[in-house]
């Protein structure tokens, strides 16, 4: 396990994350997400399993000493083809979704069960749903067809001016899908910043996820 010198500050906005190894970082950070998004960094990648919002200092140095507790071989997943959430129309994020199997409905169990015997907040009102999220939208952005992962914009002769027009559904037309077969080999508690380019994360407490 590894840790960081937390002082009090730190404990806002607590989630817990798998983060995804090297080679599935890398390929997450080449995917294709649209001209309008921006992109979270390559360092900052990762699966929530948990959010905490802010957390009693005495408590969290608790739940960063066991957090160890938790672990379990973790076999490679599935990743799913890139989508908008919460539509295609009207987004906020760009994501990979994962299938809920091959052992992550077990680890997130086992992460909220360690958070509630230890008494700390937790987030009831967010099902679980794997995924990582690649980029976000401004909240005035409307993405055009071209900006849509793995989506060409339309040409003018098929009846719409070009790069207007969306796909009825969350997938692109032509989703993109991860070159790579996704691993995750730490599980991270995080504090989160609210800054003006979006959040920032730092890792409090760390440790290793053997594969399966």
């Amino acid at each position: 396990m590894t840790s960081r010198q937390i002082v009090d500050d730190d404990w806002h906005r607590c989630f817990i994350a798998l983060v995804p190894d090297a080679a599935t970082r890398d390929a997450l950070a080449m995917m294709p997400v649209g001209t309008a998004a921006r992109r979270v960094g390559a360092e900052q990648l990762h699966m929530t399993l948990a959010f905490l919002g802010t957390v009693p200092p005495r408590q969290g140095a608790r739940l960063a000493a066991q957090l160890a507790t938790v672990v379990a071989p973790l076999a490679p997943q599935r990743a799913e083809p890139v989508q908008y959430w919460p539509s295609v129309s009207h987004p906020r994020l760009v994501v990979v979704p994962f299938a809920l199997g091959a052992g992550l409905g077990e680890i997130e169990a086992r992460v909220r069960a360690l958070v509630a015997s230890l008494g700390l907040p937790i987030d009831e009102h967010r099902p679980f749903r794997p995924h990582i999220t690649l980029a976000r939208f401004a909240r005035s952005a409307r993405p055009t067809a071209s900006a849509e992962p793995g989506r060409h914009a339309p040409a003018q002769s098929e009846g719409t001016a070009a790069g207007i027009g969306f796909a009825p559904a969350c997938a692109p037309p032509d989703p993109a899908t991860l070159p790579v077969t996704p691993r995750f080999d730490t599980l991270t508690l995080y504090s989160s910043t609210l800054a003006r380019h979006g959040a920032r994360y730092r890792a409090l407490a760390s440790v290793a996820v053997p594969p399966a």
